[in-house]
């Protein structure tokens, strides 16, 4: 029985704070892979500036060098909302004899109990949870940390679901949003640091013209 990992988000555009984070938690964890999941219509927050097809093919061209990440348009293929819990139900399927690790951020943590079906999610896998810059533990994460934390990976491996795991990931100083806005300002200081982006993705958006609003 493998470890896999699935990391869900618009990547809107996948830049470097992705990208390192996914080779972090792939390495760290121990997973067999991981697995990067663009999602279609994000049901908290406002939908992608650009098309599916786009943000999928950023994607690609971004882990290309990386055998151990791997893309999965599982979420591109519906035309509603993407709930978490109805994606790991129909990847739960298509690997049943496998342990399914899905990575979340610390702010998703100390939400999650707002989560549709959160309870239902930990019966289908084990929580990743990265550090972000400027969220902490509160109350309702701590609270879930009681019942489920993991002291370390091995903790994974003992049952087929249900651990969180908090990890202690680089942090990057870097957002989608940030570079969105970055190539529709006329102003060079409002750019965000080109190291942060990912050569072969800003290639691409600049041959495709995107976010050039």
């Amino acid at each position: 029985m493998a470890l896999l990992g699935f990391y869900g988000g618009t990547f809107d555009p996948i830049h470097q704070g992705h990208l390192q984070l996914a080779l972090y938690v792939q390495q760290h964890c121990q997973l067999q892979e991981l697995q990067l999941l663009p999602c279609h219509l994000p049901p908290h927050r406002a939908h992608p500036g650009v098309s599916s097809q786009h943000r999928a093919k950023m994607v690609e061209l971004a882990i290309s060098p990386y055998p151990q990440l791997k893309l999965n348009t599982l979420e591109l293929q519906k035309n509603s909302a993407s709930y978490t819990v109805e994606t790991l139900e129909l990847l739960h399927q298509q690997y049943p004899d496998d342990f399914l690790c899905f990575v979340i951020g610390m702010d998703s943590l100390c939400a999650f109990q707002s989560w549709f079906r959160y309870q239902h999610i930990l019966t289908l896998c084990h929580l990743l949870v990265c550090q972000r810059p400027g969220y902490q533990l509160n109350a309702a994460a701590q609270t879930l940390l009681k019942s489920h934390g993991a002291a370390d990976i091995s903790e994974l491996k003992q049952q087929t679901a249900g651990k969180i795991l908090l990890l202690d990931n680089p942090l990057f100083d870097i957002s989608a949003s940030q570079i969105r806005a970055g190539f529709s300002s006329q102003t060079p200081q409002d750019n965000p640091d080109p190291s942060l982006q990912i050569p072969e993705v800003l290639a691409y958006i600049h041959q495709h013209q995107l976010y050039q609003v």
